[in-house]
């Protein structure tokens, strides 16, 4: 069951040390709750595993300037590509959970119910980014990012994270200097540091919007949260 509210959110647990292949013992929010939805569970193993994988090969390559700069560039690609998958699959288990609810029993109502929450999503034609996951997650009917921000007041700092990751990516799989070299420019260069940092924001975010996103669809249905 998500947390109640205005108690203190067992997703936000206490920071656990995690290290780094070849690097120091780095900090990194772990959020564990009683329960949690099976996009969480995913992003928190299978896809923390594939970014764990590239953490590995950049550590390996050590300081050769040209290489650990392409894994730099490849790690922002998949970690926008991981973030988007769990933002999906997350969304997935939210609009069948409201096509079961909101059907009562009738399953031909439930399947047009699920069709109807992600006809037209912009999770699976563009990025990740704030509008999108604000349009999507708003067909539960509430603002998504206000809402996030009453939650954890880390949350706008992790929007303007979730902003910069996806202008990385765009200027990387467009081939645009121009744009890497402005966020560069902003204090965002694409370094170790920078994302380990988005990384970290990108946890936390997915933490809350799993918590707020079970605790809508229980208060919409007047049901307890559904993980």
């Amino acid at each position: 069951m998500g947390s109640v509210p205005g108690a203190e959110d067992t997703r936000f647990a206490r920071p656990q040390a995690r290290s780094r292949p070849g690097r120091p013992l780095l900090l990194r929010l772990s959020y564990h709750a009683a329960m949690a939805s099976s996009a969480l569970s995913r992003w928190q193993s299978d896809r923390a595993k594939t970014i764990d994988e590239l953490l590995s090969a950049r550590a390996t390559a050590g300081k050769e300037g040209a290489r650990e700069k392409q894994l730099n560039l490849a790690l922002v690609v998949r970690l926008a590509a991981e973030f988007q998958g769990f933002a999906r699959e997350l969304h997935d288990q939210a609009s069948a959970t409201f096509a079961a609810w909101g059907s009562a029993g009738n399953t031909h109502l439930a399947d047009v119910l699920r069709e109807r929450m992600r006809e037209g999503r912009q999770l699976d034609h563009g990025n990740a980014q704030p509008g999108s996951l604000g349009s999507d997650f708003g067909r539960l009917g509430f603002q998504l990012w206000p809402a996030l921000a009453k939650r954890n007041i880390a949350s706008a700092a992790h929007q303007d994270t979730l902003d910069r990751l996806n202008r990385a990516r765009n200027a990387i799989v467009h081939d645009n200097e121009t744009d890497l070299e402005t966020l560069e420019h902003e204090g965002y260069p694409i370094t170790n540091t920078t994302l380990e940092t988005w990384r970290s924001d990108l946890d936390s975010l997915a933490g809350t919007l799993d918590t707020e996103v079970a605790e809508r669809l229980g208060t919409l249905f007047g049901q307890s949260a559904p993980w």
